[in-house]
């Protein structure tokens, strides 16, 4: 597939169908996407199911006690605001980490569509993504602090109230603030709809200012609302059924090591053999991570691509092979 043939299906006239397909083909044939996607996708969210797998929740009786004892100790807010900051420097290392992914990646998809790279710096165009994706993440922070808000005033409610068969203390809380999740869910797509096409606005045509790139993510996101809103959650429920697939599978080669973790056999042959070969499946999901993150980047690059923007380069660019 040419670079010409990508192009006309990206176009006004191209078949929309035809877009996640030749996507799908960049993705798996590329690898040397991989390693920037992964990068974009594990400091965003790709994380998680490996500390879900590890890391066993919390019991009802463990959250409320260590809840209280935060609050109950001398140094109550100290206590608090330490661990927070912490917090809040470790999501802002891995949102600048993710940035930084999804820029050298965009560049990468750039050069296999033909266009000319932009003269700025990578570390200039991690920036601009970064301030792009924190502004269109607003909405879904506001709805996010308010849907703590309202589990942290029904929480007390409903540990203190009998079960009644309505299932564990954090189902019972999530029933109570549903419509709050849903909102959530939506804010988040609408927001990944919209700096899908700034960020691209921004990083394929090196001239545009970020108010400029925002301007034409929100006039995108307009002009199509229904279809790109609907690619935001296609994307999100592949990307679910990854992050699910991955916890499922984890968990289950963990409880082995686990247990032998907890009786102090960890470091025998069969238990170091046992976590190498956790650790290379890991790694092996960690690059479908990357191709399922260089799929959808690329997807994107192809939906949201608007005529004239970027500036073929002299030779046509590589081949989409």
């Amino acid at each position: 597939m040419t670079t010409s043939q990508i192009g006309s299906a990206s176009g006004p006239v191209g078949s929309r169908a035809s877009r996640p397909v030749a996507a799908v083909r960049l993705a798996s044939d590329h690898a040397e996407l991989w390693l920037p996607a992964a990068l974009a996708a594990m400091s965003a969210i790709g994380w998680l199911p490996f500390v879900l797998a590890v890391v066993p929740l919390p019991l009802d009786g463990d959250l409320a006690f260590f809840l209280s004892s935060l609050v109950l100790s001398p140094s109550f807010p100290v206590n608090v605001v330490l661990p927070a900051a912490a917090l809040f420097c470790a999501v802002l290392s891995a949102t600048l980490l993710s940035a930084t992914g999804e820029a050298v990646l965009l560049r990468g998809i750039n050069r296999l569509r033909g266009l000319a790279l932009s003269d700025r710096s990578v570390d200039e165009e991690a920036a601009r993504v970064w301030l792009i994706g924190l502004l269109a993440a607003l909405p879904a922070f506001a709805v996010a602090v308010a849907l703590l808000a309202m589990m942290a005033a029904v929480a007390p409610g409903e540990y203190q109230s009998p079960d009644l068969g309505r299932g564990p203390l954090l189902v019972r809380i999530a029933l109570d603030v549903w419509p709050l999740f849903v909102l959530q869910v939506a804010a988040i797509a609408i927001g990944q709809a919209f700096a899908a096409g700034s960020v691209r606005a921004s990083v394929d045509t090196g001239r545009t200012s970020i108010g400029l790139a925002l301007l034409v993510g929100l006039r995108g996101l307009l002009h199509r609302p229904l279809r790109r809103v609907a690619i935001a959650v296609a994307i999100g429920v592949v990307l679910a059924a990854w992050l699910v697939l991955t916890w499922a599978l984890l968990r289950i080669l963990w409880i082995p090591i686990g247990r032998q973790a907890e009786s102090g056999a960890l470091l025998t042959p069969a238990s170091a053999a046992l976590l190498v070969g956790f650790v290379a499946i890991w790694l092996c999901l960690v690059a479908g991570a990357g191709m399922l993150h260089a799929w959808s980047s690329t997807w994107w690059s192809l939906e949201v691509g608007v005529p004239g923007m970027g500036t073929p380069s002299a030779g046509g660019g590589d081949r989409w092979t």
